[in-house]
């Protein structure tokens, strides 16, 4: 048959294709040409979620880390269910050592109640799950206890939130439409929410999106994370969604792991499934930072770039959770810098502010997922969403939701519980 043959290496890269004809019983024998053609100075590119063999994943490790090294992640979290996976000798006997580094964790899986991540881990060979912890429970309370207390460094990371009953959000009723309600047993002690769980925006992605921004305007400022899940590599591909952490150059050799861990909790990372997006804030150029306005006056600066296949339509300017201002984006003499800006903005109080970008042509055939139904929406679409530079109005040193009320908690029947005191 005629195929379409395509190569790539990850969103910092160019693709070749190629138009083969292959008859019976004939190999043949393709040379690509792939060029790295998008710079990421200071950034390090994340995959925090996915599967080998030793869970539900299909590849085997070896397998798993040579996909990693083929779509460009340079960090890894080793996540299967309920077992610490430690890719580390396996990287070594490759001889990939040079271009990746990968930390020990697990997903905590407990049917009905949460899925979450927890990183770094120390194995523990004879342990249950080479040092897991129980994870049966009818909460996810005792699951973050008992995460903190078996490896206290380590973050915990809630998964696809949204995604029916594997949705921690979903299953303790969190309110869709303003995050002002939830069961009683709702805990939001965790570090990082994963609002791109594989590369679509139009999925439950969206959703998860929207209690984020529901969530930070209630003062709860989580970063958030974008990871692939990949359970396999073709229609399941690593990195996609990935998240770029603003990480030092002087960090990576020897690789800080605890500094990295320290910016992923700070909120210094955007994530994406190609665009990549840079923004500041009266000079301050990086996510998670608090800005002093006293005068309600802020500069913002918008810059959006990445490989030639991905397609840009729109970059949207979020404040406190809404869609402000959107900037159509006009055709350009370069295919890698999309889009670039400068706009003064007047505040009246504290404000969250963070930028959106997404794009209208599908990733296909990069990733292997055209689109399902052959509606724009069903494709994979690029997108890419940034975590919030805070902005102190009042001058008070700290950054105050516009929203002082916390998530209520509600009883099974959907009546609020009161506090009762007791004198």
């Amino acid at each position: 048959g005629t195929y379409l043959a395509s190569a790539s290496r990850g969103p910092e890269y160019s693709i070749d294709q190629k138009v083969i004809e292959v008859v019976k019983e004939e190999n043949r024998d393709l040379v690509f040409i792939i060029d790295r053609v998008v710079e990421t100075p200071g950034l390090v590119s994340f995959d925090p979620h996915m599967h080998t063999t030793r869970s539900d994943g299909r590849p085997a490790v070896s397998e798993r880390i040579r996909s990693v090294v083929a779509e460009g992640i340079e960090v890894l979290a080793a996540t299967d269910h309920n077992t610490i996976t430690d890719y580390g000798p396996d990287l070594n006997r490759l001889g990939l050592a040079g271009e990746l580094t990968v930390i020990p964790g697990c997903e905590v899986t407990t049917p009905d109640v949460i899925h979450f991540n927890t990183y770094p881990m120390e194995r523990r060979p004879g342990e249950m799950g080479n040092g897991v912890i129980n994870a049966i429970a009818e909460s996810a309370s005792p699951l973050f206890a008992a995460s903190r207390e078996k490896n206290s460094a380590a973050v915990l990371q809630v998964n696809h939130p949204r995604a029916g009953n594997l949705g921690y959000f979903n299953n303790f009723s969190l309110d869709l439409e303003a995050a002002a309600t939830a069961l009683a047993k709702l805990d939001m002690d965790f570090d990082l929410l994963e609002v791109l769980n594989g590369p679509y925006y139009y999925s439950s992605n969206q959703a998860a999106i929207e209690d984020w921004l529901h969530l930070l305007n209630r003062g709860y400022a989580i970063p958030i994370i974008g990871s692939s899940d990949s359970h396999g590599i073709d229609r399941g591909e690593p990195g996609y969604s990935r998240t770029y952490v603003y990480f030092p150059d002087e960090k990576r050799t020897p690789f800080d792991r605890e500094a990295f861990i320290a910016a992923l909790k700070k909120g210094r990372s955007f994530v994406t499934n190609g665009p990549l997006v840079a923004f500041g804030v009266n000079g301050h150029q990086a996510p998670g930072d608090l800005v002093e306005a006293k005068a309600g006056k802020v500069d913002i600066f918008l810059r959006v770039w990445g490989a030639p296949w991905v397609d840009l339509d729109e970059v949207r300017l979020i404040l406190n959770g809404q869609r402000r201002i959107v900037f159509p984006v006009q055709p350009v003499n370069s295919a890698i810098d999309k889009f670039e800006q400068e706009i003064r903005v007047s505040l009246t109080g504290d404000t969250s502010i963070c930028i959106e970008a997404i794009g209208g042509k599908t990733l296909y055939p990069v990733l292997q997922q055209p689109s399902r139904t052959g509606s724009r929406e069903a494709g994979t679409l690029p997108y890419a969403l940034t975590n919030p530079i805070f902005v102190d109005v009042d001058g008070n040193g700290r950054f105050d939701a516009p929203l002082p009320e916390r998530v209520r908690p509600v009883a099974e029947s959907g009546t609020i519980m009161k506090k009762v005191s007791r004198d």
